[in-house]
């Protein structure tokens, strides 16, 4: 860390334990502003008022900072995870957890837009991903795993794995139109519970 970099975080009154989450928001801001193309260590420092050795510490790079922006938006959804229990509704725990990927993915698609608008960049993030077993596959795991608990396939030949990605893929189709279609389309669209009320039947 620079003398100028330490001086300059005092200055400002930045506290070391918010530095994380200020360089995090400090990422989210210029990547919806500017794009990641304007996504430098540098940038990120002087828009979170720290040094940017302070980047490189928590977060080694570019791409291990773009994975704690995701993981950031991660919290709520273990939460809800965190707060299902097996026997209790499984409609409610499942639109709950519907409504809570549905944000995830809002809150994410810019920061897969711009992983995907960066060739070096994706495949960096791909290889980090492998390593640490993150990615949209573990929705799907997360909402199959639900419907497991229920056992509804003991009387039902509907692929679990099926109708969690049904599941999953409707809640990010609606996280994309929110981003991208006009307000009438997306208050067109099914609601969570909707959506649940559709696939549940098809247990039986």
């Amino acid at each position: 860390m620079t003398a100028s970099g330490r001086v300059e975080g005092r200055r400002r009154g930045r506290p070391s334990t918010g530095v994380r989450d200020a360089v995090i928001a400090a990422a989210e801001r210029i990547l919806a502003e500017e794009g990641v193309a304007r996504l430098s260590t540098k940038g990120v420092a002087d828009r979170a008022g720290v040094a940017e050795s302070s980047i490189f510490y928590h977060f080694r790079d570019r791409t291990g900072l773009l994975q704690a922006v995701v993981q950031r938006h991660l919290r709520p959804v273990k939460d809800v995870l965190g707060d299902i229990d097996a026997h209790r509704d499984l409609r409610a725990d499942l639109v709950a957890l519907m409504e809570a990927l549905e944000d995830f993915f809002v809150a994410t698609i810019p920061v897969a837009a711009a992983i995907q608008s960066d060739a070096e960049l994706r495949a960096r993030y791909l290889d980090r991903a492998q390593e640490t077993d993150i990615g949209p596959h573990r929705a799907v795991d997360a909402m199959q795993a639900r419907l497991a608990a229920a056992q509804l396939s003991a009387s039902s030949a509907v692929n679990l794995r099926a109708a969690a990605l049904l599941l999953v893929g409707a809640a990010h189709q609606r996280a994309l139109q929110r981003h991208l279609s006009p307000a009438s389309a997306f208050t067109s669209l099914p609601s969570p519970a909707d959506i649940v009320d559709t696939v549940l039947p098809l247990f039986g």
